[in-house]
């Protein structure tokens, strides 16, 4: 091999090495924590009896907050149209905090989404829920922790209904 041809593939190896690694420590150093500014809140439901009182868990936190983020207006619903404004955001330069309760069909595909866009999967946490009266409260409580990102213990209920919460950075 001659020394300039050697000389051409150090480079390339070099500029892919250094492309790699800025991107690697990016993803590993930035943290949602870190901001100084708060990001803005997204929501995604999909259309379950409990997504009022998630939503409400949502907009209390924010509320609470003593710089309030601002708080988007909530993807509902998961058909074509939610995804197509959901993939927008992806790709917008803006970064928020997508905070979901949702299926966990639907949320395998958000989540595949959001990683292929290149956002930050902070939490996902499955649910069990069964139709009780306290079930609304615990939603909301969870709809806060996620977007304060406090630690939410799931309910270890064995039967109900399957949902997903997920936060993540878009």
């Amino acid at each position: 091999m001659s020394s300039d041809r050697r000389f051409v593939l150090k480079g390339l190896a070099a500029a892919g090495l250094a492309v790699s690694t800025t991107s690697w420590a990016r993803a590993v150093w930035s943290s949602p924590a870190g901001l100084e500014q708060p990001l803005a809140v997204t929501t995604l439901v999909g259309g379950s009896a409990l997504d009022a009182a998630f939503l409400s868990g949502v907009r209390q936190a924010v509320d609470a907050a003593s710089q309030a983020a601002p708080l988007t207006h909530p993807l509902r619903g998961l058909e074509a149209a939610t995804f197509q404004r959901l993939d927008a955001l992806l790709h917008d330069r803006e970064s928020s905090l997508l905070v979901g309760w949702l299926d966990d069909a639907s949320a395998v595909l958000v989540l595949d989404l959001v990683r292929s866009a290149g956002g930050q999967v902070l939490s996902v946490r499955h649910h069990r829920i069964e139709p009780h009266p306290d079930a609304g409260v615990r939603v909301q409580a969870l709809g806060q922790a996620l977007v304060t990102g406090q630690a939410f213990q799931p309910s270890a209920q064995p039967q109900g209904a399957a949902y997903v919460s997920i936060r993540c950075v878009i």
